[in-house]
């Protein structure tokens, strides 16, 4: 038995939409706000417990 997978405009319209959703916006603003969000925690560890010295 053949099984058919045919979509429609309004389908592929619809995975359009979400992929540009997801490399314009999504991923951009999560790759951002993770830098951020690391260096934030590097700058607070620095604050509290001092630059790393050398050996």
């Amino acid at each position: 038995m053949k099984q058919q997978t045919s979509s429609t405009g309004a389908e592929k319209k619809g995975e359009w939409k979400l992929f540009l959703f997801l490399t314009v916006f999504l991923f951009p603003i999560l790759a951002t706000v993770s830098v951020f969000g690391y260096g934030f925690i590097m700058w607070m560890s620095n604050i509290l417990f001092g630059l790393p010295g050398h050996s």
